[in-house]
């Protein structure tokens, strides 16, 4: 195994075992050996528990008795070529286990190897293939004022106030909506990939209460400050004269209408600007994402008011107001066998 200079892991091993015979220390060998104490500790280990074969290491994992053995030096090698760019290796934007598994080959790292075992193997070392996100960062003057504005709010609630974080969801189109479902075999559904948008738009002017955790809706057909004052009207009028709103928004054009702003003093409201292009910062934006996943992903709607009703019966499930369950499951079932 000495001699084996092509192959090196046999050769260092092998010099490990016999440096060690020799009666040289741990340290003195790893320096010898170009290595770790503690991989020399190691191997030899893995000597004293299962002889040569424990330290020996198969080229391309093709081991001549038995079944292959995927060593951790070739999985750990395996891992650094999965996370390394794509771009500097193959010339391409992304990886896919058939490239990688190409590429490993021709690289002569492996052998060969099968998809499953390299899905496998990836999953074992949490090296995981994740969609790359947008992020924007605000160049709005007042940022930090606004943010640490925000930020007392919610640690602490104001004394006879109320929490509320309010933005606008939409707009909301009649069109198909691609997403995910559980299917037994490999079909999945189809959606019309021809629609029109004659039905017009809606908004979803929405309010997250923080302190009874409800989340409120209101359906308008246009969004301006004449829409929008009428649902600060309806937010008003669900809680007490006396108990102030410190309200969470954005700072767009119609909020700041005057009009807003003069029934906001009037009416125990006080506004709490987001920074520009920082809308992370207000607690609605969580809900209104789980929102769009429950009621329009994986839908086509043909009118505003199914696409309604669907919004509305997740808000009622949201707030507990209904159970979540609305029809039982052999009531269907019988329902599916008649229909066939």
């Amino acid at each position: 195994m000495k001699r084996q200079f092509i192959n090196q892991v046999n050769h260092r091993h092998a010099r490990i075992i016999l440096l060690s015979r020799g009666g040289l220390r741990h340290a003195q060998i790893a320096q010898q050996c170009d290595c770790t104490p503690t991989w020399v500790r190691q191997i030899i280990h893995r000597f004293n528990t299962g002889g040569i074969e424990a330290i020996t290491w198969y080229p391309y994992y093709c081991s001549p008795t038995g079944p292959r053995k995927f060593r951790a030096e070739v999985a750990e090698q395996i891992y650094e070529v999965a996370l390394s760019p794509p771009k500097k290796l193959i010339g391409l934007a992304v990886w896919s286990l058939a490239k990688l598994r190409e590429y490993l080959q021709k690289q002569k790292i492996v052998g060969s190897i099968s998809l499953e075992w390299l899905r496998q193997l990836r999953r074992r070392s949490r090296v995981h293939w994740r969609h790359t996100k947008t992020w924007k960062d605000s160049d709005d003057p007042q940022f930090w004022p606004k943010y640490r504005r925000i930020r007392r709010l919610y640690r602490r609630r104001p004394e006879g106030g109320r929490r509320i974080c309010v933005d606008e969801f939409g707009p909301l189109n009649l069109q198909p909506r691609h997403g995910r479902h559980y299917a037994r075999t490999g079909h999945v559904h189809r959606l019309r990939a021809t629609y029109n948008r004659h039905g017009g738009v809606r908004h979803l002017f929405a309010a997250y209460d923080m302190e009874s955790d409800k989340l409120i809706g209101s359906f308008a057909v246009q969004k301006n400050w004449t829409t929008f004052l009428p649902f600060l009207k309806q937010l008003r009028r669900r809680y007490r004269q006396e108990e102030t709103l410190h309200i969470v928004l954005d700072n767009a054009q119609y909020h700041l209408k005057a009009e807003v702003q003069q029934y906001a003093a009037t009416h125990n409201i006080r506004f709490y600007w987001t920074p520009t292009s920082a809308s992370w910062l207000n607690r609605i934006e969580c809900h209104l994402t789980a929102l769009r996943k429950f009621t329009l992903d994986d839908t086509d709607y043909r009118s505003h008011d199914e696409q309604r009703a669907a919004i509305e019966s997740y808000l009622d499930w949201r707030n507990g107001d209904r159970p979540l369950d609305i029809l039982d499951w052999e009531t269907y079932y019988w329902q599916m066998k008649k229909t066939g």
